[in-house]
């Protein structure tokens, strides 16, 4: 699987986490135990935005924006261990497992997938 391939399906489920936490979040949970809140629905549409402009720009921007978005994602599911909450976005609960997930599949993306020669 190649890192445009990966943003692509990062960026779509992403986007999806967006849209259920912005419009579908009783209560403030994604599918009723991922919590959430709007602010946490920006992050996550920005994301999207970010890795799909990685997907359609090309296989070298794909790599950088899985590193950048991967590590931020690992240190914010690091912060979810010691805190619930940080700069008013919740990381606890469940939303320690969606970051791990994102990180470790994104890091993969970075220095798992071949680069192209560009």
């Amino acid at each position: 699987m190649t890192a445009q391939r990966i943003d692509l399906f990062m960026g779509l489920v992403f986007a999806l986490l967006a849209v259920l936490g912005l419009f579908f979040a009783p209560n403030g949970l994604i599918l009723g135990f991922i919590p959430s809140n709007t602010s946490l629905a920006i992050v996550y549409l920005i994301t999207a935005v970010a890795l799909l402009y990685g997907y359609f720009t090309g296989d070298r921007l794909a790599h950088m924006m899985a590193a950048v978005i991967g590590l931020v994602y690992a240190a914010l599911a690091l912060i979810g261990f010691f805190s619930s909450s940080f700069l008013g976005l919740p990381t606890g609960g469940w939303n320690i497992v969606v970051n791990l997930i994102a990180a470790v599949v994104l890091i993969y993306d970075w220095l798992g997938t071949p680069r192209t020669a560009s």
